[in-house]
């Protein structure tokens, strides 16, 4: 499998590229979606790491909103041969990569002469239009293109094996998260390792679309018992961002609302990890799993108000 390029002006569609990366690496994994300027570190050469990344991807979107072509003050970035958008399109253009246009809030697709020459050929390719108002079915249309392009034919986990792959690393990781939280964060990203090799093979499969954000609420739960913070809040916000994500495409989602009940959980906000937990049970009242939340966010509750009690 190779990867996907999201290439977009950040005065334009930051906000839209952030949200198509959360539904494209909730289901393809965050390894096979690079979102250019976020996932460059400090003090690397850019342009380089710009090529490089283009070198490991077969898919490019470019996202097009507009401002792409003129920005609000009437200026034209795209005729600037140093105009890194302009570099890093025309770039994929001489490759072999296969160069989706996305068009975002009302934009119209470019034509040839509204273009640089690298760039006049971008005006041929077939472009997508995701739109706010049907925002779930565009982008569903885009995953099954891209699931098209980077998922092999053969060699594939049985999606049955997956699920009880997971499982299992699932009920070992809780077998040894108190005795021993390294073995158990070991676990855990397997396991999210795990879920970015076999997620591109069944990207509308829920258990592991859940199964992603667990993990990452497993990987907090164990960084937090090592005593490595700052990890734990960043993980934290990672499953949380998981299961926001399934909520948009699926608000009624018992599942992903008893997730934000977890993390809610471990941030110490009980009574809105109650809040999401009780929506869980109320759509599915026999999940064992939103039964059981729901009696450690009370039992902390009480011990929470005890020694406020005695204090």
């Amino acid at each position: 499998m190779s990867g996907v390029f999201i290439s977009y002006r950040r005065a334009d569609s930051a906000g839209h590229a952030g949200r198509l990366f959360d539904h494209l690496s909730m289901r393809f994994g965050e390894d096979l979606i690079f979102q250019d300027f976020d996932d460059i570190k400090p003090g690397t050469d850019f342009m380089q790491a710009i090529q490089t990344a283009i070198k490991a991807c077969n898919i490019m979107l470019v996202l097009i909103g507009p401002l792409w072509i003129e920005d609000a003050e009437g200026r034209r970035r795209l005729d600037d041969p140093k105009d890194v958008l302009r570099l890093e399109v025309s770039e994929a253009l001489k490759g072999d990569l296969t160069v989706i246009p996305v068009l975002l809030g009302g934009a119209t697709m470019p034509t040839a002469e509204d273009l640089p020459e690298p760039l006049k050929p971008l005006s041929k390719r077939h472009a997508a239009e995701v739109t706010d108002s049907r925002w779930n079915y565009d982008v569903g249309r885009l995953i099954e293109r891209i699931q098209e392009l980077i998922v092999p034919k053969e060699g594939q986990i049985p999606l049955a094996r997956a699920r009880q792959e997971l499982y299992q690393r699932q009920q070992h990781y809780f077998k040894v998260l108190h005795p021993n939280p390294a073995e158990a964060l070991e676990i855990a990203q397997n396991a999210l390792v795990f879920l970015d090799r076999v997620s591109p093979l069944y990207p509308y499969d829920h258990y592991l679309q859940l199964m992603r954000g667990y993990f990452y609420k497993n990987e907090a739960m164990a960084l937090e018992k090592l005593g490595r913070y700052e990890e734990f809040a960043k993980c934290l916000e990672e499953a949380d961002r998981v299961f926001k994500t399934m909520l948009r495409e699926r608000p009624e989602d018992a599942g992903a609302l008893n997730g934000r009940g977890s993390v809610e959980t471990l941030r110490g906000n009980l009574e809105e990890a109650l809040q999401f937990i009780d929506r869980a049970l109320a759509i599915d009242p026999n999940c064992e799993a939103c039964k059981k939340d729901r009696e450690t966010v009370l039992y902390l509750l009480q011990q929470r108000d005890s020694a406020r009690s005695e204090s």
